[in-house]
């Protein structure tokens, strides 16, 4: 394996997956019947059909297209170690791997806390969203965001030589118990 300074990073930018946007939009096609089939006033019945539909926007907006301005766009593994997320809005801010990265050959989910260090986020991640409470990014639940990766969105090398050197360098929480401190590993096969 090449020394840290001889890699280059990773830089991860995905595109459109039709696979993603299929299981979503099938998701709450098959709901939106079930939701008007309950037997319920017709009040909760609009408030949960109102209720989807923003749920089905916001998903066909964030995980599916990379629209929104918190949405992670880009992620740069660098060769040090650390991550760098760029967000719709064009920020780049500092991240952490979490161990609820779930990783298999037809699908990779990367979970990121923004902010550096162990239980703090950054100061200028924080001052960006307008928040100056010194609360930590355990309690932060904006802090946290995800990258969902198909085959059909990524370049399948990249794909490749991401789920390797996951499986080579790991992640927080990769061969832990369940139940144990970090979370449970789901490193998969591949």
């Amino acid at each position: 394996m090449k020394p840290d300074c001889e890699r280059p990073p990773l830089i991860i930018r995905p595109g459109i997956s039709r696979r993603l946007r299929l299981i979503v939009l099938g998701l709450y096609g098959l709901t939106l019947p079930v939701v008007l089939l309950l037997p319920l006033a017709w009040p909760w019945r609009t408030l949960l059909v109102a209720t989807l539909l923003i749920g089905l926007v916001g998903s066909l907006g964030g995980a599916v297209g990379h629209h929104w301005p918190w949405v992670p766009r880009q992620a740069i593994w660098h060769a040090e170690g650390h991550w760098t997320l760029t967000l719709g809005d064009g920020r780049e801010l500092p991240a952490r791997l979490l161990a609820t990265t779930y990783v298999t050959p037809a699908l990779v989910i990367l979970n990121f806390r923004l902010g550096t260090g162990e239980g703090g986020a950054s100061a200028r991640g924080l001052a960006s969203w307008g928040r100056a409470d010194a609360r930590p990014a355990t309690l932060l639940p904006w802090s946290i965001r995800s990258l969902v990766l198909l085959p059909d969105n990524l370049d399948p090398d990249l794909l490749r030589r991401l789920r390797v050197r996951l499986r080579l360098e790991g992640y927080p929480g990769r061969g832990q118990e369940p139940g144990a401190e970090g979370g449970r590993s789901t490193l998969g096969p591949g």
